[in-house]
């Protein structure tokens, strides 16, 4: 049983890994006991779904932590955030680093029945982008607590903007998760909302997996 899963959504971000392994993962190994890396690659021949790929990294640790985190691979935080934010535990989801209030991307930390409770992200957000408000609204929905924390202790790495081009048509999807929808959908709306895609529906397999660290696992996996 660990501690702490922190799952990283993966793909073609060697540059970015690499540098997460060298100046991350000893603060983890520091301040951080019993946590375990887990780097969810995306196999080739699709838009990049960041919500499916968290979804597999619950999956495959599901009744097996406390905590999970999700991690983008661009964003690195000082000691001092390591030391002080990542071992909080007085809250279901931490929010940690966020491109807005109404989102959890970038870095969440969230009790393990938190997640399965908000059934996780919807698995049809292809192209990257949503599904952090997504989840955002699914914890308003279940009515979970959560700390926002504007932490200026973590850089994000310059990067090419990775946004592809969208399917199931992104407008639709987009104003699925918009504060005007959730505030006048029913109860039935609200409820599939959570409840139509997401950890309960998830498919995926496993093409490789090992060690690439002795903290970091690698699941590679097409979704």
């Amino acid at each position: 049983m660990y501690e702490n899963i922190i799952v990283i959504p993966f793909r073609e971000r060697e540059t970015h890994l690499q540098h997460f392994i060298d100046n991350t993962i000893p603060l983890i190994e520091k301040h951080l006991p019993n946590t375990k890396v887990v780097v969810v690659e995306q196999n080739k021949g699709k838009l990049f779904n960041r919500g499916a790929l968290l979804n597999v990294g619950f999956k495959e640790y599901e009744n097996r932590t406390n905590y999970f985190f999700t991690h983008d691979v661009d964003i690195f935080p000082t000691e001092d955030v390591v030391k002080n934010v990542y071992s909080e535990q007085n809250t279901d989801i931490i929010s940690i680093k966020s491109a807005h209030r109404e989102s959890l991307g970038g870095i969440i930390k969230c009790k393990h029945d938190v997640i399965f409770n908000m059934n996780g992200f919807p698995n049809y957000i292809w192209g990257w982008g949503i599904e952090d408000r997504a989840l955002y609204y699914r914890s308003c929905l279940k009515k979970i607590n959560i700390k926002i924390n504007r932490i200026p202790g973590c850089k994000t790495l310059p990067h090419k903007q990775n946004v592809e081009k969208y399917i199931n048509e992104k407008k639709t999807i987009s104003d699925m998760w918009k504060p005007s929808y959730i505030n006048s959908a029913s109860k039935e709306e609200k409820e599939k909302l959570v409840q139509n895609s997401g950890l309960n529906d998830i498919k995926y397999t496993i093409l490789e997996r090992k060690m690439i660290h002795n903290l970091v696992e690698l699941i590679k996996v097409d979704i």
